[in-house]
């Protein structure tokens, strides 16, 4: 069965944290009310509130022309609001007034990566941590590459590095245990996706990695409970659906791995692994002729699912059609499953 790991790349992972409160006196001079209507804009940035944050911002800044740090946050709304050009406008601004602004230099890395111009970013985020070697985002970004890259040891040192700098990242612990995975590592990795989830219980992604390691060593009730436990922080989570039955599936609980595969295909009925799961489950009820069904559902999904047309030749060939059993297991093993070589050259022609 395959598996999914999830790795962290969404904004909310990479994003600038807002500056801390700068304090007020009672008689407000124009820089004074330039810093109240900053400290209310890092308010709306904490409810998520950006037209309010950026109206906050650009009225400090008409107060203070020179409020590097209000150019900087309001450079951070704009990148979460997809303005890019805006948010690199604000970060130039920032350094103009601030050369060695690190949050302004991560701003711009943060953009370049986001934009797919991987080489620019790699610039900024090595001037950030030259300048701060504790700037721990501009490590864990540092990471995100060298995971992508396929470079997992290297991913690996690079958030060392970030946890270092900020011992519960929550994030950075998550992310070092998928390089771990990819390396074999289940148990390192599940000592990390542990330490990810102690430092923020509602990882709901975390939980299912964690399952998907316990899974992958044989443990099948504990990948259970945590896919569980995705799911509770996120019912509508179809991948930790579709691996909690396979986990039940594993378990020899048929019945509940159905109720999960169908769970994941009414969030997502085009899901190739769901419906190729609802074929293997069939399969183990001996229901040949549905899980025919299932496998076709997965191929007319998608062409190139291996497995699907791994278990439609075992389908076929429990209903007696040895020929077209043997034409599946054959495209099988085109698309790299190793069993369809197994079975073919056993079997057939």
């Amino acid at each position: 069965m395959q598996k999914a790991i999830v790795v962290c790349f969404s904004a909310m992972c990479l994003n600038i944290s807002a500056q801390d409160t700068v304090k007020v006196k009672t008689n407000l001079t124009p820089e004074q009310e330039a810093e109240n209507a900053y400290n209310l804009g890092l308010e709306f940035i904490g409810k998520k509130d950006y037209n309010m944050a950026t109206e906050n911002f650009s009225k400090a800044i008409q107060l203070n022309p020179n409020f590097d740090k209000a150019y900087c946050n309001r450079g951070f709304v704009k990148f979460e609001t997809k303005n890019m050009d805006g948010a690199l406008e604000d970060y130039n601004k920032a350094l103009s007034i601030k050369p060695g602004s690190t949050d302004a230099l991560f701003g711009k890395g943060q953009i370049f990566y986001a934009t797919g111009r991987k080489d620019s970013c790699l610039g900024y985020l090595n001037k950030v941590t030259m300048l701060d070697e504790n700037y721990s985002k501009a490590f864990y970004l540092l990471g995100q590459m060298k995971f992508e890259s396929g470079d997992y040891k290297e991913a690996i040192a690079e958030y060392d590095k970030a946890i270092a700098a900020k011992p519960d990242y929550a994030y950075a612990y998550n992310d070092r245990a998928s390089s771990k995975k990819q390396l074999g590592d289940d148990a390192g990795a599940i000592a990390d996706y542990e330490k990810a989830l102690a430092n923020d219980s509602k990882l709901f992604f975390a939980y299912n990695n964690l399952g998907s390691c316990k899974r992958n060593k044989g443990d099948n009730t504990g990948a259970i409970e945590a896919y569980s436990k995705a799911i509770s922080i996120k019912p509508d989570y179809y991948i930790a659906l579709n691996n909690r039955g396979t986990a039940k599936l594993n378990n020899n609980d048929i019945a509940g791995a159905i109720t999960d595969f169908d769970a994941a295909l009414r969030i997502k009925s085009d899901y190739t692994l769901a419906l190729n799961n609802m074929a293997s489950a069939y399969l183990k009820k001996k229901e040949y002729k549905i899980a025919t069904d299932w496998a076709n559902k997965a191929i007319q999904n998608d062409a190139k699912s291996g497995a699907a047309y791994l278990n439609r030749g075992i389908a076929k060939q429990m209903l007696r059609d040895e020929s077209g059993a043997c034409s599946d297991w054959k495209k099988a093993a085109e698309l790299g499953i190793h069993e369809g070589t197994s079975f073919s050259a056993g079997l057939c022609d």
